[in-house]
């Protein structure tokens, strides 16, 4: 099994971000169709690290608007995502493969992680890394 660790904030929206979700800032659907596409084009389950797992009503605005996701990762005392991913991955050896998009760096430096930006969100060009590295025999 294939899973993308996502974060929201930073990935599927930017600054400059016009769509709103309970008072703050929403999901852009043209980013979202880029994470979109990584998902189509490795058939990757999505698991969801952003803190929007945390707000009510969050999981389910990334499932109407991004994707439906999988799960969502455990909170660690930390607060560290890399442990997070960690901790979620322990319980789920039938991972095959994975890969972290973030716009922060809070990550093992040995997990695949491909980093965003809060001005632009995701590019074509990490999406395009993404779905290369999901889709390619090496293991993560």
């Amino acid at each position: 099994m294939k899973v993308l660790f996502l974060d929201i904030d930073g990935v599927v929206n930017r600054v400059g971000t016009r769509q709103s979700f309970r008072g703050f800032m929403g999901i852009d659907p043209f980013l979202a169709s880029k994470v979109c596409k990584i998902i189509f084009d490795t058939d990757a389950a999505v698991v969801l690290t952003s803190t929007w797992r945390h707000i009510p009503g969050g999981r389910e605005e990334v499932d109407r608007h991004v994707y439906k996701t999988f799960d969502v990762t455990p909170t660690a005392d930390t607060g560290f995502r890399g442990e997070e991913v960690k901790m979620w991955l322990d319980r789920h050896p039938e991972v095959t493969r994975y890969a972290i998009v973030d716009d922060d760096t809070d990550f093992y430096a040995d997990q695949p992680f491909f980093k965003t930006s809060w001005q632009t969100g995701i590019s074509d060009e990490v999406a395009q890394q993404v779905t290369e590295f999901l889709n390619s025999g090496d293991t993560p």
